[in-house]
This record gives structure tokens, sequence and C-alpha cells, in this order.
């Protein structure tokens, strides 16, 4: 087996393609596969937070949807891998900013956006996915909706923040738990 830090290296490498690859759809939905489905466990489990699904033709399927369906592209902030002490486990966390295109390129929204890899590592170094998950905030898909995310942002938010503060001031007090001079 390479040493650790070559194998967290090359997986640091690969898991950037991949993503990129998977997350951007201007690119062919064959190619993403063709890149994805070797390191595909029979039993991968993908997650956001609209759906769970698992088995390895339900995640093919689901990316050649994805592909054809809808339109954006990840942009990558920072990426990093988690080996195991034996190296044959690992977690790739992927943070960034996925730029939906619902109405076509002339309206984008930024989605921040975290993935989570957890796979197996062969003596080669090579992954195998076990489970993806996919991470955004509702709050920021609704704050980017055209007009109902003005509303959303200036009316809702604030007053949801009032409302839970006051709460907040009301339990604290009962409880004898309320910071001095707040």
């Amino acid at each position: 087996m390479p040493d650790r830090a070559t194998v967290i290296a090359d997986l640091e490498h690969r898991f950037r393609q991949l993503s990129e690859l998977l997350y951007d759809t201007s690119v062919d939905p064959k190619l993403a596969d063709a890149a994805i489905a070797p390191l595909l466990a029979d039993d991968v489990t993908f997650t956001d937070p609209w759906q769970q699904a698992s088995g390895r033709d339900k995640y093919r399927l689901g990316i050649a949807g994805f592909h054809a369906m809808l339109r954006f592209k990840l942009d990558i902030w920072q990426l990093s891998v988690q080996l195991s002490e034996d190296a044959r486990r690992c977690r790739v966390l992927v943070d960034g900013v996925m730029q939906l295109q619902p109405l076509g390129a002339w309206y984008t929204f930024p989605l921040r956006t975290q993935l989570v890899y957890d796979c197996s590592v062969a003596a080669d170094g090579t992954p195998t996915v076990h489970a993806h998950e996919e991470m955004w905030s509702f709050g920021d898909l609704l704050a980017a909706v055209p007009l109902g995310g003005a509303l959303y942002r200036r009316l809702f938010r604030p007053a949801f923040a009032r409302g839970f503060l006051l709460a907040s001031r009301l339990t604290a007090r009962a409880r004898g738990m309320l910071p001095p001079g707040v």
C-alpha cells in the first residue's frame, strides 16, 4: 500500500474530480456515470434533504436524472479526507456552493452545499463509496426563490427570530438561567 500521505492526496484528487463531474450538469451524464459507477458499493446510500435511496442502480439512475432535469455547477471551496488509522476506511468532506440555474442561464442562485462520502479503501488506495450525503439549508433555498425569497428574508426570518428570542427570555427567566444584563 502507498504511504498514508500519498493515499490521502490521491483520495483528495479523486473526490474533487468526482464531485466536479457529478455536480456539473453540463457534463455528459454518461461520463459522470463511467467515473463513479466502478466506485459504488452495491448497497450505496444517497441522502439529501428531499430523499434517501439505497442501491447501486438507484444511485446511477439518480445521477442520470439529476443531469437530465436540473442545471447547476458546484464550486468547491474546500475538501478534506479523513483516513482511518488502518487506512481501510475514509470520510471525504466537500464544502462548496452549488450554482443553481432553475430557470436557465439568466437566473442563477448560490446554495451552500456540503457533501459527505463514506468509503472503504482497498489496499491499492481505491475507494468504494458506501454512503453519499448532500446537505444544504432549506432556509438558503427559500431565501433564493424569486419574489417569495424576499418575503422569507425580510419578514419571516426576523419575525421568527423575535419570537424565538422572546420564548428564550421567558423560559430562561422562569428557570433562573437568564444571563446577567440580558
